[in-house]
């Protein structure tokens, strides 16, 4: 297990490469539920896996308890809802670290078309009948709407075809 995602410090949750895992192709991605994207973070593809390493929030959560410690009396109520945030957060991030073996994966196509509230998006098909859709973004700093990012999710969906038509010869 080695590679980019035993680096701590590269702001995403890690997820350990298995033994003769390659890194084919990464992209900045989000989660998307009903469209929205709900967490961000990394769609990996590797040699054996489609990897979504969500951001780590470790560092922020670390820096809001420091501060909530820092608060007046009078505003007890204001950082016990910032913990419980936090703590959700963090326990949803890291449930949402995880990875589709390829050979589970019957199809990815394009789904959503970017707009103003969600980038554009892919949509992954697995044999045990699950559809994952995940957005995907140029950069970490790229608008939804930018035309960049309907290019990236589409380098993607062809990385990920290829990947399983390689598999499958």
């Amino acid at each position: 297990m080695t590679g980019i995602f035993q680096e701590p410090s590269d702001g995403y949750v890690n997820v350990p490469l298995l033994d003769g895992e390659q890194v084919v192709r990464q992209q900045t991605a989000a989660f998307l539920v009903n469209g929205r994207s709900i967490l961000g973070g990394q769609l990996v593809l590797t040699s054996q896996r489609l990897l979504f390493r969500p951001l780590d929030l470790a560092g922020v959560t670390k820096l809001a308890e420091n501060g909530i410690d820092l608060l007046p009396d009078n505003l007890a109520v204001l950082g016990k809802i910032v913990d419980k945030i936090l703590d959700y957060s963090k326990a949803y991030a890291d449930g949402k670290a995880g990875a589709i073996n390829t050979a589970a994966i019957i199809s990815v196509r394009a789904g959503r078309e970017k707009g103003l509230f969600n980038p554009p998006s892919l949509v992954v098909a697995t044999s045990s009948g699950r559809n994952v859709e995940i957005g995907v973004l140029a950069s970490i700093k790229s608008p939804n709407p930018s035309p960049k990012n309907t290019a990236a999710r589409d380098a993607m969906v062809q990385a990920i075809n290829e990947q399983l038509q390689a598999a499958h010869s």
